[in-house]
């Protein structure tokens, strides 16, 4: 992966996964030895709460002659007040350590998708189907039968069904809460979970399917049938 000083990066901060939004920093590369880079410091400046955590890099890679998005896991290791860019300009900069391997990354990954039935997305739990309010890479929000006590903070296991395949996905509950209407709440509650440790192929698969879903359902929204 062809990554070098000069090059532009987004630097993923922080994500809010009950809000599903993604607070990014843009950067640039100024040096790069083995595992270890210095860039630029991010705008907006991050925080120094945020020494000795993990964030995510990312960066457009047109190598093969069509722009895709790469990141890796990098961990801050330092904080540089004067980082000398040139004999005479000093700037503020940022010590990052690569903590893992390359993906593919999708800025738009925590879009959520309000899914149609039949569009090809399923998740059940159980071997029973729930209904999907929306989905994204990060997350779902759905209703469920009662005989599923969801508590918050709990690890969950589902099946994520995209067209004809099936992934065990595990998740964390977020929030569950009962439905306005009040005749259904003796038999269904809601829920919203975070995915957890996706595998970065079905991170793919499940971007793909929910792009393409939106292109499908935004055209029948400029061409309705008559």
């Amino acid at each position: 992966m062809n990554i070098r000083p000069g090059l532009n990066i987004n630097i993923i901060v922080t994500i809010d996964h009950m809000r599903e939004t993604v607070d990014v920093g843009n950067s640039i590369i100024h040096e790069i030895a083995g595992d270890r880079m210095i860039v630029a410091q991010t705008d907006p400046p991050l925080s120094r709460t945020r020494l000795g955590k993990e964030l995510f890099v990312t960066f457009l890679d047109k190598s093969g002659g069509k722009a895709r998005r790469f990141g890796f896991p990098a961990t801050v290791i330092e904080f540089i007040k004067d980082f000398e860019l040139s004999s005479s300009l000093k700037v503020q900069a940022l010590s990052l350590k690569k903590a893992g391997d390359f993906e593919e990354y999708n800025l738009r990954m925590f879009f959520r998708l309000e899914p149609p039935a039949g569009c090809g997305i399923e998740i059940s739990l159980g071997g029973r189907s729930v209904s999907i309010i929306d989905i994204s890479i990060g997350g779902a929000k759905f209703s469920h039968e009662m005989i599923y006590p969801f508590k918050i903070n709990e690890p969950v296991t589902l099946t994520l069904s995209v067209e004809e395949s099936s992934y065990e996905v595990k998740a964390n509950v977020l929030r569950v809460w009962e439905p306005e209407n009040e005749r259904i709440r003796k038999s269904v509650a809601l829920a919203s979970v975070q995915f957890v440790d996706m595998d970065a192929g079905l991170k793919n698969t499940l971007a793909r399917k929910i792009r393409d879903v939106e292109r499908d359902m935004r055209y029948k929204e400029v061409h309705p049938r008559r």
